[in-house]
């Protein structure tokens, strides 16, 4: 018996050995995370290896896209899409030139937007944008739930697709991995599409945690919808805990919900295999909004870290304010020097967070970060009566960076998100009002209660912190 223990004991570090050295191989993986999982592999033998195969390797080869540059004609149309760089404020050109070389697409002008803030007005307009549907209708989300919010979309979708309307639906397979095929069939038998982003297998287990995070909705290519809501009933939960669920959304109309398609098409022909072009997309004249607006898709098959650049360059950027409002903040070091260096040099840096969410662990593992950006004289403050599921961030009243990514390791480098950067004073003032005005409502934390923390307390959140990358 003793024997046989022995020889466990040594398969379980031969593994542990095996899997550090592909851990090491991976040349994406942050240094971070590959001290988290090798330090799990030798602490939790054979859980730690298989972890690692369900959550943590991810070997995905998707064809690179066919990028929108500056100067490349859309197809079918006779005009360019063209960086509108002379239109910025010059203290943000650097941030969106970097933006178009990691993301591909460039800033473009003539939009119209508006956003929308809480679930009845974001499904409410969403609806009625879906019933003045002509041509088409594509919808893409992370959950999309077989509960009475997701029934009633199924059947507005059912009911265009009867009327000639070519409808798409694709959903992440982990996200809305509840949906069966009671739910589904009423959707194909009526001529709409369905399929499910990074289907399951028990051949490709690394799949598990390449997820799509996005959600959007494009109508007629002209009109679109992005943000942080999913198609579910989940808000009417926390409502009975008396804590609101609040979401944010923002429609464009113009030439970002063109751009927005292509993104959509794109996670289309990845999960089908069917390429499809766009159609009579947006032409200049037929929508004169003031806004700039500048997609960034992001996600494992595209440069590394291309989310987490960008943000800091937008950080480095701010001269006045920055607010950062995020359900899971679980920043990089890189993230957190960034901000305390604003802070030091004069910006004011304001974040706001739930005091609690719906993961435990991650509220622990945010919470490790507190100390450090409070002494960098960073404010933090949380919500007592919400929960924030809203993505974003705003710097000077100038600029706003809006989506689905959260605050994380999972959103920077696992995660196929989609954010977009606003350049127009008027709506990113009406994002910051909306941010002070919840703010004022928070509770303030203080350095004072974590500085005097007990050694247990400093040792808990040390153990947090060391496992948020895998979070």
């Amino acid at each position: 018996m003793k024997s046989l223990w022995t020889a466990f004991n040594y398969l379980g570090l031969v593994i542990g050995v095996f899997f550090t050295l592909l851990v090491l191989s991976r040349r994406k993986r942050s240094i971070p995370a590959t001290w988290a999982w090798i330090l799990t592999f030798f602490v939790l033998p054979f859980i730690g290896p298989l972890s690692y195969l369900l959550v943590g390797y991810s070997n995905l080869k998707r064809r690179a896209r066919p990028k929108p540059e500056p100067q490349k004609r859309l197809p079918d149309t006779g005009f360019l899409i063209k960086s509108n760089l002379s239109e910025l404020d010059t203290l943000f050109v650097p941030v969106s030139q970097l933006a178009e070389h990691l993301s591909g697409f460039p800033p473009v002008s003539g939009n119209e937007l508006e956003f929308f803030e809480g679930q009845e007005s974001i499904y409410q307009s969403l609806t009625q944008t879906i019933e003045r549907a002509e041509k088409r209708i594509y919808l893409e989300y992370y959950i999309f739930r077989s509960d009475s919010v997701g029934i009633h979309f199924r059947d507005l979708l059912i009911k265009k697709a009867k009327e000639g309307v070519e409808v798409k639906l694709l959903v992440d397979h982990v996200g809305s991995f509840p949906l069966n095929k009671e739910f589904v069939t009423p959707l194909k038998a009526a001529g709409a599409e369905f399929a499910f982003f990074g289907k399951l297998a028990w051949n490709h287990p690394w799949n598990f945690q390449l997820r799509n995070h996005r959600k959007l909705a494009v109508i007629d290519g002209n009109k679109a919808f992005t943000g942080s809501q999913n198609i579910c009933s989940d808000y009417r939960k926390w409502r009975i805990q008396k804590l609101d669920w609040i979401d944010n959304q923002v429609f464009i109309q113009g030439a970002g919900a063109n751009q927005l398609e292509t993104v959509f098409l794109e996670d289309w022909a990845f999960t089908t295999g069917k390429v499809i072009s766009p159609t009579d997309p947006y032409l200049p004249s037929e929508i004169s909004g003031n806004s700039i607006i500048q997609l960034l898709p992001t996600g494992p098959d595209e440069l590394p870290h291309s989310l987490e650049k960008i943000l800091m360059a937008l950080i480095h950027a701010a001269r006045k304010r920055i607010t950062l409002l995020t359900p899971y903040f679980m920043p990089t070091e890189s993230i957190v020097l960034s901000l305390e260096a604003a802070s030091r040099r004069g910006v004011r840096v304001e974040i706001l967070v739930p005091r609690k969410s719906d993961h435990w662990l991650v509220d622990a593992a945010s919470k490790s970060w507190y100390w450090d950006l409070l002494q960098g004289g960073i404010k933090i403050c949380e919500t007592t009566e919400s929960f924030i599921h809203a993505k974003q961030v705003t710097i000077d009243g100038s600029v706003a960076l809006i989506g689905s990514a959260n605050m994380d390791e999972r959103s920077f480098r696992l995660n196929f998100e989609c954010s977009s950067l606003i350049f127009d004073e008027t709506k990113v003032g009406l994002l910051e009002e909306g941010f002070a005005h919840r703010l004022v409502q928070a509770q303030e934390l203080l350095l004072e209660h974590f500085s005097h923390q007990s050694f247990v307390y400093r040792i808990r959140d040390g153990l947090f912190r060391l496992v948020a990358p895998l979070l």
